[in-house]
């Protein structure tokens, strides 16, 4: 059975941050979007509000049934960015540290500690660390930024037209078209980008890039030996017997 691939262009309509690299205060986006996080903002996958923890392993093997795949997205032209600093510092009347997190408190309460806990000494209160960053800088995508990535369906499937993508939901506008397969050959070929774990057990990546962000690294203009999906021209578009394999 030939499946339906589907060619995604993205452009962000709002500037983008991903949380691709800390170093010190100094948070960077790389030039792409996972394909888990692709696969949450087109909707394939739904995460509830309430769940506090990661929630991959139960949320794309439903994927796998449904034979539907997505592919990381690359930057289809030279990547912009914009600098922004940021800084949570609230403007409480006390900070104190405890257990590598900051603690704030506001008008006449004052903190006692009680065994390795910081207690507010009126009520008896636990006060609750604030463990998030307090003050950095952010490398962000601009907007108009374009990526592009495939999806590939045993099903008819329908895309929404905008999506909302990184840490701060940015927008972002989506055109799709329908590629036409042809058939799979054994060869050797290059793809833009690609999650190594999810490639057939027999596929052969021989080089590539490494880039090393979480939840999965990914290797750009990958060399890879093994089943492609050709088009009627013999053109290779992508590996087949991608799924999810490395939650």
């Amino acid at each position: 059975m030939i499946p339906h691939l589907y060619q995604l262009e993205i452009t962000l309509h709002e500037a983008t941050f991903f949380a691709s690299h800390e170093l010190g205060a100094f948070y960077f986006t790389e030039p792409l979007i996972g394909n888990y996080a692709m696969v949450y903002a087109l909707g394939l996958a739904k995460s509830p509000y309430d769940r506090y923890h990661v929630g991959y392993a139960e949320d794309l093997p439903q994927l796998n049934l449904d034979g539907i795949y997505v592919t990381p997205a690359w930057s289809k032209t030279k990547p912009s960015y914009r600098i922004e600093q940021f800084n949570c510092q609230a403007e409480s009347f006390v900070s104190a540290m405890t257990n590598n997190a900051v603690v704030e408190l506001a008008g006449r309460q004052y903190l006692k500690k009680e065994g390795i806990s910081l207690i507010e000494g009126g009520s008896g209160k636990k006060i609750r660390p604030t463990n998030r960053p307090q003050i950095g800088t952010l490398k962000l995508l601009c907007p108009y930024n374009q990526f592009c990535c495939h999806v590939i369906s045993r099903e008819k499937i329908s895309f929404p037209r905008y999506v909302r993508l990184g840490k701060f939901m940015s927008k972002a506008k989506i055109i799709f078209h329908k590629i036409e397969l042809n058939q799979q050959k054994h060869l050797l070929s290059k793809y833009q980008l690609i999650n190594p774990l999810d490639l057939h057990p027999e596929t052969k990546i021989h080089f590539g890039d490494t880039v090393n962000i979480h939840p999965t690294p990914l290797v750009r203009k990958a060399e890879i030996e093994g089943n492609w999906w050709i088009d009627p021209s013999g053109r290779p578009l992508l590996p087949a017997g991608m799924e999810y394999r490395g939650y």
